[in-house]
C-alpha cells in the first residue's frame, strides 16, 4: 500500500512552483502587509518581487545561521522599516550595522569580506547576512533573544529596544501562527489524486504534476504531499 507523505517546514513561508530547476518564492502576507506598510513611511517604492525576494533572503539566511526568520523580519522593522537606511553615528542598511562591527563579525565568524564596506547600506543581503550571523552568534552565547538584542544594541537604552522588537516579534508570530493555521485547514480539505493535470483548490495553493505524483506546494509554507493509494491527509 503507497503512502502519503506530508512535510510542513515551520522555519520558512515560502511557495516553491518546481518548472525544471526554477524555484520560485512568495512571501506570508502578513509580511507583505508589514513591509508595504513600513517602507510607505519611508516613501519607498515596493514591488511584489521585492518582497518576495527580500523574504527569501531572510528566510535562506536564517536557515543557515538557525534563527526564527520571523525574529529578524521584526529585528529589520524595527531597525530600518524594511529600507536601505543610514542611521545615527553612521550605522548602514535594513539590520544598522557599523562597518567596524561588520569587520570585527567577519573575522569574529570568518564570513566573507566585501569589497566595500559601504555595500552595507546598498547590498541587503549582505547587510541580513551579516545582521542574522551576529545575532545567531549573541543568542548562542546569552541563550536569550532579549539578551541578544542587548548585546547588538549595545546602547544606553539597550533595554528599551530589546523589548521593542520583542513585542514586534510577538505580534508577527501570532500573525505568522494564524496564516499557517488557515493554511493547514486547507490542505487538510483538499482531495487529490495520482497523476492529476488540474486541481480545484483554494486561491492559496500551487498544484504541479509530474509522471508519478501531484504535488501541492503552500504560500505559507513549504507543504509538499506525494501521492501514493492512501486518498487521506493525516492529522499530524
Amino acid at each position: 500500500m503507497k503512502k502519503i507523505f506530508v512535510i510542513l517546514l515551520l522555519a520558512f513561508s515560502v511557495v516553491a512552483l518546481f518548472a525544471d530547476d526554477l524555484q520560485t518564492v512568495t512571501a506570508p502576507n502578513w509580511f507583505c502587509d508589514a513591509v508595504v506598510a513600513k517602507r510607505g513611511r519611508e516613501n519607498e517604492k515596493t514591488t511584489d518581487t521585492f518582497i518576495d525576494e527580500l523574504w527569501q533572503t531572510i528566510s535562506s539566511t536564517c536557515e543557515k545561521y538557525e534563527m526564527d526568520p520571523v525574529f529578524i523580519a521584526a529585528v529589520i522593522s524595527v531597525e530600518s522599516n524594511f529600507t536601505n537606511a543610514k542611521g545615527a553615528g553612521g550605522v548602514l542598511g535594513m539590520m544598522q550595522i557599523l562597518p567596524s562591527t561588520a569587520k570585527s563579525i567577519s573575522n569574529l565568524l570568518n564570513l566573507e569580506k566585501p569589497s566595500d564596506w559601504n555595500q552595507l547600506l546598498t547590498d541587503y543581503k549582505l547587510n541580513i547576512t551579516y545582521g542574522t550571523a551576529y545575532l545567531s552568534h549573541l543568542f548562542k552565547k546569552t541563550g536569550s533573544l532579549t539578551s541578544a538584542l542587548e548585546s547588538y544594541n549595545g546602547g544606553k537604552n539597550k533595554k528599551a529596544y530589546a523589548q521593542l522588537i520583542m513585542s514586534q516579534y510577538e505580534n508577527y508570530k501570532l500573525k505568522h501562527e494564524a496564516e499557517l493555521a488557515a493554511l493547514s485547514s486547507t490542505i487538510k480539505t483538499l482531495s487529490l489524486t495520482t497523476e492529476a493535470t488540474d486541481v480545484t483548490a483554494d486561491a492559496s495553493a500551487t498544484v504541479v504534476s509530474s509522471s508519478n505524483q501531484t504535488k501541492i506546494i503552500s504560500p505559507l509554507f513549504a507543504v509538499e504531499t506525494d501521492f501514493g493509494t492512501d486518498t487521506s491527509v493525516p492529522n499530524n
